[in-house]
């Protein structure tokens, strides 16, 4: 099968570093279709849990590094510069993270090499967030080639490698550069929503190129895993996952997204509004994600699993966005996103909420106001300050 050979030639991909994840096994080497006989491999997840821990209460300083701009310049590309000020009004508010997207492949040249001029850029920033005392996921966000090219694996399986090579060079620049910080300061998502891969198997691919590469050279730094479908939680039982215990898995929830995303798309029509059923599926929806998880991700104490993140979750609003007085009221929006995080908590799943400032209608921060939106704030305020159990 070509998609084997991938992992096989991997090493070439990050400088002769071997792709078997480290020669640590996988925590789950079966497929959907072999669940009945899964065999479950328990894993010491202190490492991995002590950091989730430390991510807590989160926001993502969203449409900023990931846009379309390039080089030191290239978190102002939709007219959202990352402020210092930003990350000063997060902290104030009493967020324990961050979360940057960075769109690293936008100015990467033909062999993966990132931009020294972005590198230096986002290293500014994550030395500002650290320095105020929140720990920083930085990830690849917005990698269109390589999904493009997992997508249409079967027609071109040679696209594919040659994307996950570069991939893998790009996280070897990543990890390298922003190795100086602290261990328990940052954390190295290896891709941002993996989405219309008709394969688990070519998803672990690129999950295995990304690891393999990162713990080439930050062999003590926590990586963070998603899944396919735009990292659904329902999607995280089919990785593969490495036998590391400094490593967490992460999914988003929008749904419902005729609710959330109303306006975005013409399949999300103005004017949804909330249900009682489905504030009540946010909590099943959240228990069956945890049920699920530890049962294919056990850990060695018998109580937990592998450490779960919520990396990206929200609800548009009012303001920015395309349905104006048509979209959901922030009191609407606002007991939508404390169900979700009340439901993830209940877990001990951290979370970053999507996102903090102008990113049409789903921004918690009115940059305009240069205030939070109350509703919103008041959720927030009800957690933040308070010691986040696992």
């Amino acid at each position: 099968m070509h998609l084997l050979k991938n992992i096989a030639i991997c090493a070439a991909a990050v400088l002769l570093v071997s792709c078997d994840s480290g020669n640590k096994g996988l925590a789950r080497a079966t497929t959907p279709e072999d669940e009945p006989g899964l065999n479950r491999v328990k894993v010491d997840y202190s490492l991995g849990r002590a950091m989730n821990k430390r991510l807590g209460r989160g926001i993502n300083m969203g449409n900023s590094w990931e846009s379309v701009g390039t080089g030191g310049n290239g978190d102002c590309g939709w007219g959202n510069c990352l402020r210092d000020e930003d990350l000063k009004i997060v902290k104030a508010a009493g967020f324990n993270s961050v979360r940057i997207p960075v769109r690293w492949e936008n100015d990467a040249d033909i062999e993966g090499h990132i931009d020294t001029d972005r590198l230096a850029g986002v290293h500014e920033d994550v030395a500002l967030a650290i320095s105020l005392g929140m720990p920083v996921i930085i990830n690849c966000h917005h990698h269109v080639g390589l999904n493009a090219a997992a997508v249409n694996y079967e027609k071109d399986p040679q696209g594919f490698d040659d994307e996950l090579k570069r991939f893998a060079v790009m996280w070897l620049d990543i990890a390298a550069g922003l190795n100086d910080f602290p261990d328990s300061m940052i954390v190295f998502e290896i891709m941002n929503e993996p989405h219309d891969i008709k394969s688990a198997a070519t998803v672990n691919a690129i999950m295995t190129a990304g690891y393999t590469a990162i713990r080439a050279v930050a062999p003590n730094k926590t990586v963070m895993f998603e899944a396919n479908g735009y990292s659904k939680f329902g999607a995280i039982k089919q990785l593969n996952l490495p036998q590391d215990g400094n490593i967490i898995v992460s999914g988003h929830y929008y749904d419902p997204y005729e609710y959330t995303h109303q306006g975005t798309a013409t399949m999300y029509p103005c004017g949804a509004s909330l249900s009682s059923s489905d504030l009540s599926k946010v909590t099943s929806d959240f228990k069956q994600y945890a049920d699920s998880i530890k049962a294919y991700f056990p850990d060695v104490d018998g109580k937990h699993s592998v450490p779960v993140n919520m990396g990206e979750f929200g609800a548009i609003g009012r303001s920015g966005s395309k349905c104006a007085s048509e979209a959901p009221s922030e009191a609407s929006r606002a007991q939508w996103t404390n169900y979700v995080i009340k439901a993830a908590e209940n877990y001990g799943i951290s979370w970053h909420y999507w996102a903090f400032g102008k990113t049409s209608g789903f921004q918690a921060y009115n940059q305009g106001d240069d205030e939070w939106f109350p509703e919103m704030k008041k959720v927030f305020d009800s957690y933040t300050g308070k010691l986040f159990n696992q």
